[in-house]
Protein backbone atom coordinates (compact mmCIF):
# COMPACT_ATOMS: atom_id res chain seq x y z
CA UNK A 1 0.00 0.00 0.00
CA UNK A 2 1.25 3.23 -1.07
CA UNK A 3 0.24 6.90 0.77
CA UNK A 4 -0.53 10.26 -1.62
CA UNK A 5 -0.56 13.59 -0.29
CA UNK A 6 -4.36 14.07 -1.64
CA UNK A 7 -7.57 12.96 -2.62
CA UNK A 8 -7.62 12.55 -6.03
CA UNK A 9 -10.00 14.87 -7.87
CA UNK A 10 -10.65 15.94 -11.79
CA UNK A 11 -9.18 19.19 -10.86
CA UNK A 12 -5.62 17.03 -10.39
CA UNK A 13 -5.57 15.36 -13.40
CA UNK A 14 -3.13 17.98 -14.79
CA UNK A 15 -1.12 19.39 -11.66
CA UNK A 16 2.11 17.71 -10.86
CA UNK A 17 0.16 14.46 -8.76
CA UNK A 18 -1.63 13.65 -12.26
CA UNK A 19 0.28 10.53 -12.09
CA UNK A 20 -1.64 9.20 -8.99
CA UNK A 21 -5.29 10.73 -10.25
CA UNK A 22 -4.97 7.94 -13.03
CA UNK A 23 -5.49 4.96 -9.92
CA UNK A 24 -8.49 4.95 -8.32
CA UNK A 25 -7.93 6.26 -4.27
CA UNK A 26 -8.36 3.29 -2.31
CA UNK A 27 -9.05 4.68 1.13
CA UNK A 28 -8.12 7.29 3.85
CA UNK A 29 -6.16 6.58 7.14
CA UNK A 30 -4.43 8.17 9.90
CA UNK A 31 -1.87 8.72 7.29
CA UNK A 32 -3.95 9.99 4.58
CA UNK A 33 -5.48 8.37 1.25
CA UNK A 34 -3.84 5.89 -0.11
CA UNK A 35 -4.32 3.43 -2.97
CA UNK A 36 -3.69 -0.42 -4.00
CA UNK A 37 -0.23 -0.96 -5.60
CA UNK A 38 0.29 -4.35 -7.57
CA UNK A 39 1.60 -7.04 -5.27
CA UNK A 40 4.30 -9.79 -5.77
CA UNK A 41 3.61 -12.83 -7.75
CA UNK A 42 6.16 -15.73 -7.95
CA UNK A 43 6.76 -15.59 -11.86
CA UNK A 44 7.46 -11.94 -11.15
CA UNK A 45 9.57 -12.64 -8.44
CA UNK A 46 11.45 -15.53 -10.54
CA UNK A 47 11.82 -13.22 -13.15
CA UNK A 48 13.60 -10.16 -12.01
CA UNK A 49 16.63 -9.57 -13.18
CA UNK A 50 18.37 -9.72 -9.49
CA UNK A 51 17.12 -13.09 -8.83
CA UNK A 52 17.56 -14.78 -12.27
CA UNK A 53 20.34 -17.47 -12.06
CA UNK A 54 20.82 -17.30 -16.16
CA UNK A 55 18.87 -14.54 -18.77
CA UNK A 56 17.08 -16.38 -20.95
CA UNK A 57 17.50 -16.27 -24.72
CA UNK A 58 14.56 -14.48 -25.68
CA UNK A 59 13.73 -11.34 -23.13
CA UNK A 60 11.05 -9.48 -25.66
CA UNK A 61 8.44 -10.21 -23.12
CA UNK A 62 10.67 -9.87 -20.02
CA UNK A 63 10.19 -5.48 -19.63
CA UNK A 64 13.48 -5.52 -16.86
CA UNK A 65 15.67 -6.94 -19.00
CA UNK A 66 14.70 -4.76 -21.80
CA UNK A 67 15.10 -2.10 -19.56
CA UNK A 68 18.27 -2.89 -18.45
CA UNK A 69 20.14 -3.83 -21.82
CA UNK A 70 18.88 -0.43 -23.33
CA UNK A 71 21.01 1.27 -20.38
CA UNK A 72 23.90 -1.00 -21.70
CA UNK A 73 23.59 -0.27 -25.16
CA UNK A 74 22.69 3.41 -25.03
CA UNK A 75 24.69 5.93 -26.84
CA UNK A 76 26.97 3.11 -28.38
CA UNK A 77 27.65 2.20 -31.98
CA UNK A 78 26.87 -1.30 -33.47
CA UNK A 79 31.02 -1.82 -33.31
CA UNK A 80 31.02 -1.35 -29.69
CA UNK A 81 28.45 -3.32 -28.98
CA UNK A 82 30.09 -6.09 -30.70
CA UNK A 83 33.66 -5.18 -29.22
CA UNK A 84 32.07 -5.39 -25.73
CA UNK A 85 30.65 -8.92 -26.29
CA UNK A 86 34.17 -10.14 -27.74
CA UNK A 87 35.22 -8.78 -23.88
CA UNK A 88 32.66 -10.37 -21.99
CA UNK A 89 33.51 -13.84 -24.05
CA UNK A 90 37.57 -12.85 -23.80
CA UNK A 91 37.30 -12.78 -19.61
CA UNK A 92 34.94 -15.66 -19.43
CA UNK A 93 37.84 -17.53 -21.15
CA UNK A 94 40.72 -16.02 -18.73
CA UNK A 95 38.70 -16.63 -15.34
CA UNK A 96 38.52 -20.26 -15.70
CA UNK A 97 38.74 -23.88 -18.33
CA UNK A 98 35.33 -25.04 -17.30
CA UNK A 99 32.46 -25.64 -18.75
CA UNK A 100 30.47 -22.65 -17.46
CA UNK A 101 33.55 -20.15 -19.04
CA UNK A 102 33.19 -22.36 -22.17
CA UNK A 103 29.59 -22.04 -22.49
CA UNK A 104 29.59 -17.83 -21.51
CA UNK A 105 32.54 -17.55 -24.01
CA UNK A 106 30.52 -19.39 -27.25
CA UNK A 107 27.25 -17.47 -26.68
CA UNK A 108 29.62 -14.05 -26.33
CA UNK A 109 31.22 -14.70 -29.35
CA UNK A 110 28.25 -15.88 -31.31
CA UNK A 111 26.37 -12.98 -29.73
CA UNK A 112 28.56 -10.47 -31.27
CA UNK A 113 28.83 -12.65 -34.47
CA UNK A 114 25.05 -11.65 -34.46
CA UNK A 115 25.15 -7.92 -34.48
CA UNK A 116 26.73 -8.52 -37.68
CA UNK A 117 29.17 -5.13 -38.04
CA UNK A 118 30.72 -3.94 -40.71
CA UNK A 119 33.97 -4.41 -39.40
CA UNK A 120 35.90 -7.68 -41.17
CA UNK A 121 38.46 -7.66 -39.12
CA UNK A 122 36.61 -7.39 -35.59
CA UNK A 123 34.56 -10.13 -37.54
CA UNK A 124 37.34 -12.33 -38.50
CA UNK A 125 38.99 -12.15 -34.85
CA UNK A 126 35.83 -13.12 -33.34
CA UNK A 127 35.25 -16.17 -35.80
CA UNK A 128 38.89 -17.20 -34.77
CA UNK A 129 38.28 -16.96 -31.23
CA UNK A 130 34.95 -19.14 -31.33
CA UNK A 131 36.91 -21.70 -33.07
CA UNK A 132 39.64 -21.84 -29.99
CA UNK A 133 36.67 -22.22 -27.67
CA UNK A 134 35.11 -25.00 -30.04
CA UNK A 135 38.79 -26.54 -30.23
CA UNK A 136 38.64 -26.68 -26.45
CA UNK A 137 35.18 -28.69 -26.59
CA UNK A 138 36.78 -30.97 -29.44
CA UNK A 139 34.18 -29.89 -31.92
CA UNK A 140 37.07 -30.08 -34.43
CA UNK A 141 35.06 -29.81 -37.25
CA UNK A 142 33.11 -26.45 -35.90
CA UNK A 143 36.60 -24.83 -34.97
CA UNK A 144 37.27 -25.57 -39.00
CA UNK A 145 34.14 -24.40 -40.18
CA UNK A 146 34.82 -20.89 -37.89
CA UNK A 147 38.38 -20.58 -39.37
CA UNK A 148 37.74 -20.68 -42.94
CA UNK A 149 35.08 -18.00 -41.89
CA UNK A 150 37.44 -15.67 -40.64
CA UNK A 151 40.38 -16.23 -43.41
CA UNK A 152 37.88 -15.21 -45.52
CA UNK A 153 37.16 -11.55 -44.16
CA UNK A 154 40.69 -11.62 -43.22
CA UNK A 155 43.19 -13.67 -44.84
CA UNK A 156 46.66 -12.36 -42.86
CA UNK A 157 45.07 -13.80 -39.07
CA UNK A 158 47.80 -15.87 -38.47
CA UNK A 159 45.42 -16.99 -35.04
CA UNK A 160 42.95 -18.52 -37.39
CA UNK A 161 45.26 -20.23 -39.73
CA UNK A 162 47.20 -21.72 -36.69
CA UNK A 163 44.24 -23.05 -35.22
CA UNK A 164 42.83 -24.58 -38.50
CA UNK A 165 45.66 -26.21 -38.49
CA UNK A 166 45.80 -27.89 -34.86
CA UNK A 167 41.87 -28.84 -35.55
CA UNK A 168 42.66 -30.69 -38.88
CA UNK A 169 45.20 -32.58 -37.55
CA UNK A 170 42.63 -33.53 -34.28
CA UNK A 171 40.61 -35.06 -37.27
CA UNK A 172 43.17 -36.39 -38.90
CA UNK A 173 43.30 -34.31 -41.92
CA UNK A 174 46.75 -33.96 -42.06
CA UNK A 175 46.59 -32.77 -45.69
CA UNK A 176 44.15 -30.24 -44.76
CA UNK A 177 46.54 -28.76 -41.62
CA UNK A 178 49.49 -28.93 -43.73
CA UNK A 179 48.15 -26.48 -46.44
CA UNK A 180 47.12 -23.79 -42.98
CA UNK A 181 50.44 -24.23 -42.54
CA UNK A 182 51.44 -23.38 -45.86
CA UNK A 183 49.65 -20.39 -46.65
CA UNK A 184 50.55 -18.85 -43.14
CA UNK A 185 54.17 -19.24 -43.97
CA UNK A 186 53.32 -17.24 -46.84
CA UNK A 187 52.91 -14.47 -45.09
CA UNK A 188 55.28 -15.17 -42.27
CA UNK A 189 57.99 -17.15 -43.72
CA UNK A 190 60.20 -17.64 -40.94
CA UNK A 191 57.13 -17.79 -37.98
CA UNK A 192 58.81 -20.36 -35.36
CA UNK A 193 55.88 -22.14 -34.21
CA UNK A 194 54.26 -23.00 -37.78
CA UNK A 195 58.28 -23.89 -39.15
CA UNK A 196 57.93 -26.76 -36.37
CA UNK A 197 54.53 -27.72 -36.49
CA UNK A 198 54.41 -27.89 -40.68
CA UNK A 199 58.06 -30.07 -40.27
CA UNK A 200 55.93 -32.70 -37.72
CA UNK A 201 52.73 -32.44 -40.11
CA UNK A 202 55.37 -33.99 -43.37
CA UNK A 203 56.61 -36.71 -41.55
CA UNK A 204 53.27 -37.63 -40.22
CA UNK A 205 52.06 -37.11 -43.98
CA UNK A 206 55.02 -39.76 -45.42
CA UNK A 207 53.68 -42.45 -42.72
CA UNK A 208 50.39 -41.67 -43.78
CA UNK A 209 51.30 -41.84 -47.65
CA UNK A 210 52.94 -44.94 -47.04
CA UNK A 211 50.51 -47.01 -44.95
CA UNK A 212 47.94 -46.12 -48.16
CA UNK A 213 50.38 -47.53 -50.63
CA UNK A 214 51.27 -50.76 -48.60
CA UNK A 215 47.32 -51.44 -47.88
CA UNK A 216 46.63 -50.56 -51.83
CA UNK A 217 49.57 -52.92 -52.59
CA UNK A 218 47.81 -55.46 -50.45
CA UNK A 219 44.26 -55.02 -51.70
CA UNK A 220 45.72 -55.72 -55.51
CA UNK A 221 47.60 -58.55 -54.13
CA UNK A 222 44.92 -60.19 -52.84
CA UNK A 223 42.17 -59.26 -56.10
CA UNK A 224 44.95 -60.71 -58.48
CA UNK A 225 45.20 -63.70 -56.54
CA UNK A 226 41.77 -63.85 -56.05
CA UNK A 227 40.64 -63.46 -59.76
CA UNK A 228 43.77 -65.64 -61.01
CA UNK A 229 42.42 -68.57 -59.01
CA UNK A 230 38.69 -67.79 -59.99
CA UNK A 231 39.40 -67.80 -63.36
CA UNK A 232 41.30 -70.88 -63.18
CA UNK A 233 38.32 -72.56 -61.21
CA UNK A 234 35.72 -71.48 -64.18
CA UNK A 235 37.88 -72.96 -66.58
CA UNK A 236 38.32 -76.50 -65.33
CA UNK A 237 34.61 -76.22 -64.48
CA UNK A 238 33.63 -75.10 -67.95
CA UNK A 239 35.63 -77.96 -69.49
CA UNK A 240 33.23 -80.37 -67.76
CA UNK A 241 30.05 -78.00 -69.09
CA UNK A 242 29.64 -76.92 -65.26
CA UNK A 243 28.91 -73.33 -64.74
CA UNK A 244 27.99 -70.63 -61.75
CA UNK A 245 25.42 -69.31 -61.15
CA UNK A 246 24.62 -66.59 -58.15
CA UNK A 247 24.40 -67.73 -54.79
CA UNK A 248 21.36 -68.70 -53.08
CA UNK A 249 21.71 -67.62 -49.50
CA UNK A 250 22.92 -65.23 -47.03
CA UNK A 251 26.17 -67.35 -45.77
CA UNK A 252 27.54 -64.50 -43.91
CA UNK A 253 26.39 -66.20 -40.30
CA UNK A 254 28.74 -69.38 -41.90
CA UNK A 255 31.65 -67.10 -43.72
CA UNK A 256 31.88 -63.87 -42.01
CA UNK A 257 34.98 -62.96 -44.31
CA UNK A 258 33.38 -63.24 -48.12
CA UNK A 259 31.40 -65.44 -49.65
CA UNK A 260 32.30 -69.12 -50.15
CA UNK A 261 33.02 -70.19 -53.45
CA UNK A 262 34.99 -73.12 -55.30
CA UNK A 263 38.83 -73.10 -55.07
CA UNK A 264 41.68 -75.82 -56.82
CA UNK A 265 42.64 -78.72 -54.97
CA UNK A 266 46.00 -78.79 -53.02
CA UNK A 267 47.08 -81.91 -55.10
CA UNK A 268 45.12 -81.17 -57.90
CA UNK A 269 45.10 -78.64 -60.66
CA UNK A 270 42.36 -80.58 -62.16
CA UNK A 271 40.23 -81.01 -59.16
CA UNK A 272 37.87 -78.61 -57.45
CA UNK A 273 37.22 -78.21 -53.75
CA UNK A 274 33.42 -77.14 -53.01
CA UNK A 275 32.06 -75.03 -49.75
CA UNK A 276 28.91 -77.27 -49.11
CA UNK A 277 25.57 -76.15 -47.37
CA UNK A 278 23.13 -79.26 -45.89
CA UNK A 279 19.74 -78.19 -45.12
CA UNK A 280 17.95 -80.55 -43.44
CA UNK A 281 14.17 -78.83 -44.42
CA UNK A 282 12.12 -80.72 -42.42
CA UNK A 283 13.57 -80.05 -39.04
CA UNK A 284 14.69 -76.40 -39.95
CA UNK A 285 18.49 -77.08 -39.49
CA UNK A 286 21.50 -76.72 -41.48
CA UNK A 287 25.23 -77.65 -41.56
CA UNK A 288 28.22 -75.75 -43.38
CA UNK A 289 31.12 -77.79 -45.03
CA UNK A 290 33.82 -75.10 -46.11
CA UNK A 291 35.76 -77.23 -48.13
CA UNK A 292 34.66 -80.93 -49.60
CA UNK A 293 36.84 -82.56 -52.69
CA UNK A 294 34.51 -82.81 -55.42
CA UNK A 295 36.37 -86.74 -55.80
CA UNK A 296 35.42 -87.50 -52.40
CA UNK A 297 31.41 -89.66 -51.87
CA UNK A 298 28.93 -87.69 -49.96
CA UNK A 299 27.86 -91.05 -48.04
CA UNK A 300 31.50 -90.67 -46.24
CA UNK A 301 30.73 -87.09 -45.38
CA UNK A 302 27.04 -88.69 -43.99
CA UNK A 303 28.62 -90.97 -41.64
CA UNK A 304 30.73 -88.80 -39.54
CA UNK A 305 27.59 -86.11 -39.41
CA UNK A 306 25.30 -88.63 -38.73
CA UNK A 307 26.55 -91.89 -37.39
CA UNK A 308 24.50 -95.14 -36.65
CA UNK A 309 25.41 -95.12 -32.80
CA UNK A 310 25.02 -91.07 -32.28
CA UNK A 311 21.82 -89.07 -33.21
CA UNK A 312 22.32 -85.09 -33.27
CA UNK A 313 20.71 -82.99 -31.08
CA UNK A 314 17.80 -81.65 -32.99
CA UNK A 315 17.32 -85.11 -34.07
CA UNK A 316 14.45 -86.12 -31.58
CA UNK A 317 13.20 -89.44 -33.29
CA UNK A 318 16.84 -90.78 -33.75
CA UNK A 319 16.26 -90.94 -37.52
CA UNK A 320 18.42 -88.99 -39.56
CA UNK A 321 21.27 -92.02 -39.93
CA UNK A 322 23.99 -91.89 -42.86
CA UNK A 323 22.94 -94.70 -44.38
CA UNK A 324 18.79 -93.80 -44.36
CA UNK A 325 19.24 -90.30 -46.22
CA UNK A 326 18.35 -89.09 -49.40
CA UNK A 327 20.14 -85.84 -51.01
CA UNK A 328 18.73 -83.90 -53.50
CA UNK A 329 21.13 -80.70 -55.43
CA UNK A 330 19.71 -77.52 -55.86
CA UNK A 331 20.78 -76.30 -59.14
CA UNK A 332 19.51 -73.59 -61.72
CA UNK A 333 17.73 -75.58 -65.06
CA UNK A 334 19.12 -73.75 -68.24
CA UNK A 335 18.03 -70.09 -68.89
CA UNK A 336 15.93 -70.25 -65.87
CA UNK A 337 16.46 -67.88 -62.11
CA UNK A 338 13.97 -70.54 -60.39
CA UNK A 339 16.05 -73.75 -58.84
CA UNK A 340 15.16 -77.25 -59.02
CA UNK A 341 16.29 -80.64 -57.13
CA UNK A 342 18.09 -83.45 -58.53
CA UNK A 343 18.98 -86.42 -56.50
CA UNK A 344 22.06 -87.47 -56.44
CA UNK A 345 23.52 -90.88 -56.05
CA UNK A 346 25.40 -90.74 -52.22
CA UNK A 347 27.90 -93.53 -53.00
CA UNK A 348 29.19 -91.64 -56.18
CA UNK A 349 32.07 -88.67 -55.89
CA UNK A 350 30.48 -85.40 -56.24
CA UNK A 351 32.56 -84.97 -59.68
CA UNK A 352 30.18 -86.99 -61.41
CA UNK A 353 26.53 -85.49 -60.09
CA UNK A 354 28.08 -82.08 -61.26
CA UNK A 355 28.22 -82.48 -65.17
CA UNK A 356 26.46 -80.05 -67.24
CA UNK A 357 24.68 -78.42 -65.01
CA UNK A 358 24.16 -74.17 -63.42
CA UNK A 359 25.35 -74.08 -60.03
CA UNK A 360 25.56 -71.81 -56.99
CA UNK A 361 28.84 -71.08 -55.73
CA UNK A 362 28.20 -72.59 -52.62
CA UNK A 363 26.68 -76.11 -53.52
CA UNK A 364 23.08 -76.41 -51.79
CA UNK A 365 22.11 -80.45 -50.56
CA UNK A 366 18.68 -80.72 -49.16
CA UNK A 367 18.98 -83.96 -46.40
CA UNK A 368 15.85 -85.58 -45.98
CA UNK A 369 14.96 -89.11 -44.40
CA UNK A 370 14.62 -91.58 -47.38
CA UNK A 371 10.47 -92.91 -47.88
CA UNK A 372 9.80 -90.33 -45.15
CA UNK A 373 6.07 -88.68 -45.79
CA UNK A 374 8.23 -84.96 -45.64
CA UNK A 375 10.61 -86.54 -48.80
CA UNK A 376 7.34 -88.03 -50.81
CA UNK A 377 5.56 -84.44 -50.71
CA UNK A 378 8.55 -81.82 -50.83
CA UNK A 379 10.38 -83.66 -53.39
CA UNK A 380 7.89 -85.61 -55.76
CA UNK A 381 6.97 -82.57 -57.40
CA UNK A 382 10.98 -81.83 -58.06
CA UNK A 383 11.94 -85.39 -59.38
CA UNK A 384 8.57 -85.08 -61.41
CA UNK A 385 9.83 -82.59 -62.92
CA UNK A 386 13.14 -83.23 -64.09
CA UNK A 387 11.94 -86.35 -65.11
CA UNK A 388 9.51 -84.56 -68.01
CA UNK A 389 12.32 -82.26 -68.42
CA UNK A 390 14.47 -85.76 -69.85
CA UNK A 391 11.96 -87.23 -71.72
CA UNK A 392 11.42 -83.80 -73.19
CA UNK A 393 15.17 -83.92 -74.09
CA UNK A 394 15.51 -87.35 -75.09
CA UNK A 395 12.31 -86.56 -77.73
CA UNK A 396 14.27 -83.34 -79.19
CA UNK A 397 17.40 -85.36 -79.34
CA UNK A 398 14.89 -88.30 -81.09
CA UNK A 399 13.54 -85.49 -83.12
CA UNK A 400 17.28 -84.49 -85.09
Amino acid sequence: VMAVDAPATAGDAGGADGANSEQPVAGVDEFGPYRKERIWSMNEIRDHPLFMEDVPQDISDNPLLLALQSLIYEGKTQAEVVDHFKNLGNEALKSSNNKTSLHNALLCYTRALEEECDDKCLKSQLHSNRAFVSHRMKEYDKAVNDCRAALQLDPRNMKAYWRAAQASAALLLTAQALAFCNEALQIIPEEDEFLKFRSRLQKTLEHEDQERHQARQAADRVAQEKSGVDSVVQAVLQSRGVRLGPCLFDMSMYTPKGAPRPVLASDDDSAVVWPLLFMYDETSQSDFVDGFDERCILSDQLQIMFPADRHVEWDIEGKYVWDRLAAYLEYYPDGQQDTSLRRVDTSEPLVDMLKDLCLPPCISLHIMVDGSPFQETSASRTIYQLEEEQNFSQQQTAGR
